[in-house]
């Protein structure tokens, strides 16, 4: 691991530890006045009903699960077995604590992953995986090594769904104030929040572990345009040597 990856993968695990730490005054308040339906957790109606869709799978692996929305989803949808995984405490224990409250701690066993956690996991152990704001905001050598493993660790007939952000052009940045380091990565305030490639240059990254199946796009609450991606993959078989 280079210098320049170790520093940004560890400032990115202290800034997303930070953004979901969650007061202990604020889980009371959650236990005592409810935190509304489990599907307003979704940022996006199409992506809460490719996570609902996983619903109908036996192991499920929600990797950079954040706050743990797509794992409820696809708990309450029928999955009895979800592993939602993300390497900040924080969003570790949110997780376990909107599942309790939600009814679905039974179901949704979240895990604070480690660097080398995916490597630990068998080989065809989830039959669903779905990643979302997570491939396109880690550094380029991560997310590939995420890619690798994870066509590992699911079953050929897997469901896998990854969800990206919007491709963000150097003259629109520029129009933005932002400047693309290696003509690809935005920092703010020293993290790195995204990786800006087109549709092209993902599926040549995901080509050699996964098909595609299909690109739809989408948009976060809020927002007028659909210009988020989710693709929807289909690992490719395991050639015996």
């Amino acid at each position: 691991m280079n210098e320049q990856m170790m520093h940004d993968n560890q400032a990115l695990l202290a800034f997303w530890d930070s953004f979901f730490a969650l007061p202990e005054e604020a889980k009371e308040g959650a236990r005592q006045e409810g935190i509304g339906p489990w599907e307003a957790l979704a940022p996006s109606e199409k992506l809460l009903k490719a996570a609902c869709a996983l619903g109908a799978k036996k192991n499920v692996l929600d990797f950079g699960c954040g706050n743990g929305w797509a794992a409820i989803a696809a708990a309450k949808s029928g999955c009895e077995n979800v592993t939602a995984a993300d390497p900040a405490p924080n969003a570790a224990e949110m997780t376990r604590f909107l599942s309790e409250l939600l009814g679905v701690s039974d179901r949704v066993h979240p895990v604070c992953s480690g660097e080398d956690w995916l490597k630990t996991v068998p080989a065809d152990s989830f039959d669903g995986f779905f990643c979302s704001n997570v491939l396109d905001t880690v550094p380029p050598e991560t997310a590939e090594e995420i890619i690798k493993e994870a066509a590992r660790v699911v079953t050929e007939d897997a469901e896998v769904l990854v969800g990206l952000n919007h491709w963000l052009s150097p003259e629109a940045a520029a129009e933005k104030g932002m400047a693309l380091t290696d003509g690809c990565k935005v920092y703010m305030d020293g993290v790195l929040r995204l990786v800006s490639r087109t549709d092209a240059e993902w599926e040549a990254i995901l080509a050699p572990y996964f098909e595609i199946e299909s690109l739809t796009y989408f948009a976060w609450q809020g927002e007028e345009e659909e210009k988020r991606r989710l693709f929807r993959l289909r690992r490719r078989p395991v050639t015996q040597e």
